[in-house]
């Protein structure tokens, strides 16, 4: 008997997931206008009735009922409501073994025809409060979101080796990030040199270790800031933050805007 482990397989299959920040209901009005949104996070738009606006770029896309709007995290754009618009929308990360999001980097708003009826079974299943029905609505953001995924390269799918190294570094940064953490700290607690992990991790992620662990508390604060009922001292606390206002420039200096512009923008 011989068995065959793909650690690369392996490896990217645990840590690719569908982590759904939030999906809500809107009816809006020509209030609904909001310029220069951004995230790390991705969007679906499944409008239900009426008419929206979205645009980037000199691009200017009009979201339609029967049609899926798959709006990709690290975009900026901008959207409106002439007169009225129902939708659901879904804010979400689909992570790449890096942690990042899948979608991250495309510069266009992907648009699915709705041909098999998905936006209404979507509908139906909003309201359900059982595990059967939760895992349904999944499985249909999952497929939504395996087509979008034709639209990206072959380069952002593709599954690549990390080295021993990085994969540590990577899971330890999962579970101890804060904004105190520094590198010197990490390479002591894994039992390698400074040189040795910052070397590995950028010829394997593509990326500083010292940017992706910045981006990584940057993404941790975008998603915190969807749920209203934590306060923004509490999130720059669970950070690792040493006072709410450096948390909050620190922010600004990443987004533009500070964290509290941020929720009200994004929460809507």
């Amino acid at each position: 008997m011989q068995l065959i482990r793909n650690e690369a397989m392996t490896y990217a299959q645990k840590r690719t997931n569908l982590e759904i920040e939030e999906i809500s209901y809107g009816a809006l009005d020509p209030e609904w206008n909001i310029e220069n949104l951004q995230a790390a996070f991705t969007r679906i738009y499944l409008p239900l009735a009426g008419e929206g606006m979205i645009r980037y770029g000199d691009q200017t896309v009009h979201l339609l009922p029967r049609h899926i709007y798959v709006v990709p995290s690290g975009l900026s754009f901008s959207a409106y409501c002439p007169n009225k618009l129902e939708k659901l929308y879904v804010h979400l990360t689909l992570t790449h073994p890096d942690g990042t999001d899948l979608f991250y980097g495309m510069d266009s708003c992907i648009v699915l025809p709705d041909g098999a009826g998905r936006i209404e079974r979507i509908a139906a299943l909003y309201h359900a409060d059982d595990v059967t029905s939760i895992l349904r609505l999944k499985l249909l953001l999952y497929e939504i979101l395996y087509e979008a995924l034709a639209h990206t390269s072959p380069r952002k799918r593709q599954i690549k080796p990390y080295s021993d190294c990085t994969k540590a570094a990577i899971s330890y940064i999962d579970s101890h990030l804060s904004a105190s953490l520094t590198i010197a700290d990490m390479a002591s607690a894994l039992f390698v040199s400074k040189l040795v992990l910052q070397k590995n991790f950028k010829a394997d992620v593509g990326k500083p270790l010292g940017r992706y662990m910045d981006d990584c508390i940057m993404m941790r604060a975008e998603r915190a800031l969807l749920d209203p009922s934590r306060s923004i001292k509490e999130i720059s606390e669970q950070l690792g933050f040493c006072d709410q206002f450096y948390f909050s420039r620190k922010f600004s200096q990443a987004h533009g805007i500070s964290p509290r512009r941020f929720r009200q923008m994004h929460l809507q």
